[in-house]
């Protein structure tokens, strides 16, 4: 095996496993921020990566992990104070399988399948000077080795320093092979030496953890101590909360009246700081909605914002339905349903499909757990929030079917369907956070799909669900193409989604790609509103408008359809905002005109 071919091996198995850990507990991520804490320096990347439930965490794991690698093979290269084109040469045949790990950076795509010595010079520049990114703007205090804080945070929950010893190897590995291509010098052997010290402390410092945490357990349990979970800070929950909500695609009366919840709760905050007094306010919300709309994870948010405000003594998030409450005989529900409650208790319980509670017919003890969630909700009015959710028409006739629930639910949230730009943008970010891109076909193809979808749509619509069956779709369907082909399988052709990779039986009248070489898509600039239209080749692309010089991306949902003769089915259906770019770059952000 090729040296590039087992560091990238080395490395997949490694961020895979730190990955399998950290989205296993995304609740626990942000607690290892803070003073003293091991990810302190990286707060804003942790609350980057676990939000959307963990959309982005394997991007970031795998961009943080090449950072480390370009630290160790730079810092190798200067050793000697000599940058001979050997170790370039090395090094560009030592990245050619890894480089891939920069896949959802715009700015570094032109390297991701490989370069030449030259090429990889000019990376190398790049990365340094690059503030917007991890290893970047070394003097101006970019963060510096974030794969292995990650690393060490993975050690700590799965309480195991086999990820820090893996991280050590492929340092070592590939600080030994740049050292050996221009001769081993004595300022090589120093720096070798000094970077095997501090790997060598890192792996001690986390194995003196690990069992300092250990005995402290053990010594908790033999006393019989409470071995309480703990949790971030009202300010971080806060902050990770507003900048979830904030993230959210599409949503926006949701997310408008989820502000204007904290906005309430900021300004009781400053009274009670003040002295002054609070009007006492119901917030028990009634969430209705279709599938997939984002009720559970609007639901989250909300928990971490009353925590945040102090509301809640926890973030505590608790999900429910009617068979985690309701039992087969009397007596039975009350007491599940307290269990589930005590749970709650000072957090946030969500009842999905709460409707089915209030099933008519004998022998259905649902009533009894909607009365036992009443009194609870009156007892522990201070300490406990209900969101119950389901269906607009099953839920309307669930809270008039009884005054108790009428009362005690004041605050209602409508979750639209989502529209077919929001499906489109949420299909390009499950692509991003699994390394895969849409060509610019696929992706005029793929929002006529998800166009004729919307309109076809009725009760049963999956919204976010959908979306999610149609990529697993074209998943396979991306599978079987390149498994059936004569032609050499490359990085490129494994991370590409081609046109014929969508799913087109999911619609009625479509069997295949449309020919969109000479159709037209309408753009306006998110800045100036500067209305023009966009060709094929811009879609999802950065562009900048011509009038104000603003950076962004091109929307490919706004399809003039009168530029594709003989497109059936094909409705418009645009909100305000919705000819308008999205993801608006900073100024330093490659584009192209």
């Amino acid at each position: 095996m090729s040296n590039a071919k087992k560091l990238e091996s080395m490395l997949e198995i490694l961020c895979n496993d730190v990955y399998e850990v950290l989205s296993d507990n995304l609740d626990k991520v942000l607690e290892y921020t803070g003073p003293n804490k091991l990810g302190n320096h990286m707060a804003g990347l942790l609350q980057l990566a676990i939000q959307d439930e963990g959309a982005l965490l394997k991007p970031v794991i795998d961009a943080s992990a090449i950072n480390s690698v370009l630290r160790v093979l730079r810092d190798s290269i200067l050793a000697d104070t000599e940058v001979a084109d050997s170790e370039l040469q090395v090094s560009a045949e030592l990245m050619k399988h890894s480089l891939h790990r920069f896949s959802f950076m715009e700015d570094y795509k032109q390297y991701l399948y490989g370069c030449n010595t030259e090429e990889f010079r000019e990376l190398l520049i790049q990365w340094e000077a690059d503030s917007n990114w991890l290893g970047g703007a070394i003097l101006e205090g970019a963060l510096i080795e974030p794969f292995r804080s990650l690393v060490l945070i993975a050690c700590d929950i799965k309480e195991s320093p086999t990820f820090i010893l893996s991280y050590s190897k492929v340092m070592r590995l590939t600080a030994k092979i740049i050292l050996n291509a221009n001769g081993i010098q004595n300022e090589d052997q120093t720096y070798f030496a000094d970077l095997c010290k501090d790997l060598a402390g890192t792996e001690a410092a986390i194995r003196q953890d690990l069992e300092t945490y250990a005995a402290r357990r053990s010594t908790k349990e033999s006393v019989g101590s409470d071995n309480t979970t703990s949790q971030i800070t009202p300010e971080a929950s806060l902050k990770q909360g507003l900048r979830e909500l904030n993230s959210l695609i599409g949503l926006d009366a949701v997310k408008a009246e989820v502000t204007r919840m904290a906005n309430f709760l900021k300004i009781r905050q400053q009274r009670l700081a003040q002295g002054m007094p609070v009007a006492s306010q119901t917030l028990h919300f009634v969430f209705t909605g279709n599938p997939g709309t984002g009720k559970t994870t609007v639901a989250r948010i909300i928990a971490k914002i009353l925590y945040g405000y102090q509301i809640l003594k926890t973030s505590h998030f608790i999900e429910a339905d009617r068979a985690t409450m309701v039992g087969g005989y009397v007596g039975q529900t009350a007491i599940k349903t307290n269990e589930v409650i005590a749970k709650a208790t000072d957090g946030v319980l969500f009842i999905d499909e709460a409707y089915t509670l209030a099933k008519s017919g004998g022998q259905d003890y649902g009533q009894e757990a909607i009365d036992t969630i009443l009194k609870k909700m009156e007892d522990l009015r201070e300490r406990l929030v209900v969101i119950v959710a389901g269906y607009p028409v099953e839920m309307a006739e669930f809270i008039e079917s009884n005054p108790g629930l009428e009362s005690r639910f004041s605050r209602y949230i409508v979750f639209e369907d989502y529209h077919v730009s929001d499906l489109c943008q949420i299909f390009e970010l499950m692509c991003n956070a699994n390394a895969y891109q849409l060509t610019p076909a696929a992706r005029g193809n793929l929002a006529i799909l998800l166009n004729r979808v919307f309109t076809d749509r009725d009760q049963n619509f999956g919204n976010a669900r959908l979306v999610r069956n149609a990529y697993e779709r074209t998943l396979g369907n991306h599978a079987d193409r390149l498994a059936m082909s004569s032609e050499p399988i490359t990085r490129e052709s494994l991370s590409t989604i081609e046109a014929v990779d969508l799913p087109f039986r999911i619609v009625t009248g479509m069997t295949g790609p449309i020919d969109l070489s000479s159709s037209r898509w309408r753009v306006n600039c998110p800045h100036c509103e500067n209305a023009t239209t966009a060709s094929l080749p811009f879609l999802g692309q950065i562009v900048k408008c011509n009038a104000c010089s603003t950076r962004f991306r091109c929307p490919w949902w706004n399809l003039d359809r009168d530029t594709v003769p003989g497109l059936s089915g094909y409705e418009l259906y645009e909100r305000p905002n919705d000819l308008d770019g999205y993801d608006v770059q900073t100024e330093e952000a490659t584009a192209e005109t």
